[in-house]
C-alpha cells in the first residue's frame, strides 16, 4: 500500500514535470525546424552561434526559479508559509533586476561576443538581429520560467504543464505566421518567441494574483531582506551549474564542429543540439519533479520515503534514456529532412546524432542526482558534480577527443564526459558523499580554532 502512494505521488508530479520541460524543449526544436527551411543551412548556423547567450539568460532565470522553488517546498513542510511567499517576492525582484544587469554588460558588446563565439562574415548579421530581440525582452523569459516552477512546487504540477503548453502552442502558431506569410524569416521567429514568453509569463501571473495559493502575491512581500536572497541563490547555485553545463556544451560544440567541419558541422551540430536539448529538457523535468518530493520530505524528515523517490527517478531515467536513444536511432535518416538539411549534411547530421544519443542513457540519471543533493541541503556535492561537468569534465572531452577522432570526436564528448560524470555518482552513492561532509568538517574545525 505504502509503495502505491509512492509511485502515486511520484507520476503526479513527475509526468506533468517531464511533459512540461518536452514542451519547453520543443521550443527550440519548432524554432529551428522554421529556420532551417526559411534560411537554409547559413540560418541554422547563425542561431547556433547565439544559443550560448541566450541561454545565459535562461541560466540566471532557472537558478533563480529553483532557488525559491526548493525553499517553497521545504518552507511548506515546515509549516511555515510567511517564508515561503518572501522567496516567491524574492525570487521576482531578482529576476528583473538580474535580467536588467545582464542586458546593460551584453547588448553594447553583442556584435564583439559573437564574433568571439565564432560567428564568421556569412551570418552575423543574422545572429545579431536574431540575439539583440531575444536579449531585449529576456525578463518576460525569465519570470515565465521561476513562476512556472513556483507554481509546480506549489502542488499544481498539471497546471504548471498547461501554462508551459499555452506558451509552446502560441510560439508555433506564430513562429508560422512570422516566418513565412508575412515573411520575417529568421527575425520572425525571434519576435515568435518573445511574444509567446510574454503571454506565457501573463498567464503564471494570474495565478499567483487571483489564484486560490497560499503564494498569492501582494504588498507585505516586497520588504528586501538579506537572509531571504541567500536562502534562494545558495540552493539555487547547482541549478545555475546545469544550464552552465548546456552553455558550456553550446558553445565548445560550436566551435569545435565549425573547427572540424565548417558550416557543415555547424549545421548539423544545430541539428544535433536541437535533439540533444530536448533530451537534456526531459530529463530536468524528470528531476525538476522529483526536487519538490524530496525537498518537501526532507523538510517534514521522512529520510526513507525521500530516498525511495529518488531511487524511483534514478530508474525512471536510465529506462527512458534507453527510449531515447533507440527513438534517435531508428530516425536518424529521416529526422535531418525536418530541418530542411539535405545531402552529405544530412548523412553528417544522421551519423551525428548515432554517437551523441548514446549520452541519453546516463544523462537522466545525472540530472536527477544534482537535483536530489540540491533539495536535500548537499549543495556542496550536487556543485561538484555539476560544475565539474561544465568546467573540467565536457571542456577536457570536447579539446582532446577531436585531436584524435575528427569531427567524431565532437559527437563523442557528450557520451564520454557522461560516463566520466556517471562514476562521480556511483562514488557518491556508494560512499554517500562522507569524504565531501568530512572536508566541510575539517575546514569549519580549523575556521573554529584558529588562534
Amino acid at each position: 500500500m505504502k509503495l502505491s502512494k509512492n509511485v502515486k505521488m511520484f507520476t503526479r508530479y513527475v509526468f506533468p514535470s517531464m511533459i512540461g520541460m518536452l514542451i519547453v524543449g520543443s521550443y527550440s526544436i519548432v524554432d529551428t525546424i522554421f529556420i532551417g527551411r526559411a534560411a537554409g543551412e547559413l540560418g541554422l548556423a547563425a542561431v547556433a552561434i547565439t544559443w550560448p547567450i541566450v541561454f545565459l539568460f535562461g541560466a540566471v532565470g532557472d537558478m533563480l526559479g529553483t532557488g525559491a522553488s526548493i525553499r517553497i517546498s521545504q518552507s511548506r513542510g515546515t509549516g511555515d508559509i510567511a517564508r515561503a511567499r518572501m522567496a516567491l517576492s524574492h525570487m521576482i525582484i531578482m529576476q528583473i533586476l538580474g535580467g536588467m544587469l545582464m542586458m546593460m554588460v551584453i547588448l553594447p558588446n553583442l556584435g564583439d561576443i559573437l564574433r568571439l563565439l565564432g560567428a564568421t562574415n556569412e551570418f552575423i548579421d543574422l545572429s545579431v538581429a536574431y540575439a539583440r530581440i531575444l536579449i531585449y525582452f529576456c525578463i518576460p523569459g525569465m519570470l515565465a520560467m521561476g513562476l512556472t516552477s513556483v507554481i509546480r512546487n506549489d502542488e499544481r504540477p498539471v497546471l504548471a504543464m498547461w501554462a508551459t503548453i499555452f506558451g509552446l502552442g502560441m510560439n508555433i502558431i506564430l513562429d508560422y505566421l512570422f516566418v513565412f506569410p508575412l515573411g520575417m524569416g529568421i527575425i520572425g521567429a525571434a519576435y515568435a518567441t518573445i511574444v509567446s514568453q510574454v503571454l506565457g509569463m501573463g498567464a503564471v501571473l494570474i495565478y499567483f494574483i487571483r489564484g486560490k495559493t497560499h503564494l498569492r502575491l501582494g504588498m507585505d512581500m516586497l520588504r528586501i531582506r538579506m537572509t531571504t536572497i541567500r536562502d534562494i541563490v545558495a540552493p539555487g547555485v547547482p541549478a545555475l551549474g546545469n544550464q552552465m553545463s548546456i552553455i558550456t556544451m553550446l558553445l565548445m560544440h560550436n566551435y569545435q564542429a565549425m573547427k572540424y567541419g565548417h558550416v557543415p558541422g555547424l549545421a548539423a551540430y544545430t541539428f544535433v543540439g536541437a535533439v540533444e536539448s530536448v533530451g537534456a529538457l526531459l530529463m530536468t523535468g524528470l528531476a525538476l519533479g522529483v526536487m519538490p518530493l524530496v525537498a518537501y520530505l526532507y523538510g517534514a524528515r521522512r529520510h526513507v520515503r525521500k530516498n525511495v523517490v529518488g531511487n524511483m527517478g534514478y530508474v525512471t531515467a536510465a529506462v527512458l534514456g534507453i527510449i531515447m536513444m533507440l527513438i534517435s536511432w531508428g530516425g536518424h535518416k529521416i529526422m535531418p529532412g525536418w530541418f530542411n538539411l539535405h545531402g552529405d549534411v544530412a548523412n553528417l547530421a544522421g551519423h551525428a546524432l548515432i554517437i551523441s544519443s548514446t549520452a541519453f542513457i546516463l544523462l537522466g540519471v545525472i540530472r536527477v542526482a544534482s537535483y536530489y543533493y540540491q533539495a536535500t541541503g548537499k549543495i556542496l556535492a550536487a556543485s561538484l558534480l555539476i560544475y565539474g561537468d561544465a568546467f573540467v569534465v565536457l571542456p577536457a572531452c570536447l579539446f582532446i577527443l577531436p585531436m584524435l577522432f575528427g569531427l567524431d570526436g565532437v559527437w563523442m564528448a557528450m557520451p564520454v564526459s557522461r560516463l566520466i560524470l556517471f562514476g562521480f555518482v556511483i562514488w557518491l552513492w556508494m560512499g554517500h558523499g562522507h569524504g565531501i561532509h568530512r572536508l566541510r568538517k575539517m575546514r569549519h574545525y580549523r575556521q573554529v580554532v584558529r588562534p
